[in-house]
């Protein structure tokens, strides 16, 4: 794994070459090759964008979908524990402060190229129903019920966050979207010619389809509604149809 130039300007050389041979990563989400940080809202055609970016190694948080102040946050836990244990002189030299590990973080949160994608609402829900991974209900319960009980859009998933809407996965902590460019799941052609041009050329995304599940009816995700779940599915994500711009 390669260093970012900024993280190579205030690591120890020692410290660099330990990071280079190790096959530690922080997650999913942050590629420092690319300079980026992709966030995985579930069920929005992200495993497509994961195998193409994802670095190797294992994850000190394994979960592919944590959301951007998550991920904030664990960018200082992993950037300490990939300083420490890294002194080799006396007196001690070359290794960072505190202070230093933190603004480093900060840092390069702010610089990475931050993106995500999102889906309609009432197609997602229908994908989340039919999924064959996590919990499982198209077998046990009619999609009615499912979306009497569907209060987040998490529900379902292996790795349940208790966020309501998609839009939960990519704002901090006063409300405000920080990630640099979301595409539409619906518009993915485009958005790889967008996002090669926003990182000028740096991330080259192919339109692959994976983790499709034959069973899933969300193409044709009108055709399994009621107007009674039709509504349900409109008040329960309200914010994601606003703020994206979503119909039926």
């Amino acid at each position: 794994m390669k260093i970012p130039h900024l993280l190579k300007k205030v690591v120890s050389k020692q410290a660099v070459a330990n990071v280079e041979e190790s096959t530690f990563i922080l997650n999913e989400a942050v590629n420092f090759d690319l300079e980026t940080i992709f966030i995985a809202v579930p069920k929005t055609g992200t495993t497509s964008v994961r195998t193409q970016i994802r670095p190797k190694g294992k994850a000190l948080i394994s979960n592919p979908h944590l959301n951007i102040m998550q991920v904030r946050d664990v960018l200082y836990a992993y950037l300490l524990k990939t300083s420490l244990g890294q002194n080799i002189n006396y007196p001690t030299e070359g290794v960072l402060t505190d202070a230093e590990i933190r603004n480093n973080s900060r840092q390069i949160f702010n610089s990475f190229f931050k993106f995500s994608s999102v889906r309609n609402p009432w197609a997602r829900a229908v994908s989340l129903y039919f999924r064959t991974q996590g919990v499982q209900v198209s077998q046990k319960i009619s999609f009615d019920d499912f979306c009497e009980g569907h209060h987040h859009a998490s529900d379902t998933c292996l790795h349940p966050t208790l966020h309501q809407n998609q839009l939960d996965w990519l704002v901090d902590e006063s409300g405000q979207v920080v990630l640099d460019y979301i595409y539409k799941l619906e518009d993915f052609s485009e958005a790889i010619n967008e996002i090669s041009k926003r990182t000028d050329g740096r991330i080259q995304l192919q339109n692959k389809t994976s983790n499709k599940n034959p069973k899933s009816n969300s193409s044709s995700y009108r055709d399994i509604y009621s107007d009674y779940t039709r509504r349900l599915i409109a008040k329960r994500f309200e914010k994601d149809i606003d703020f994206f711009e979503y119909t039926f």
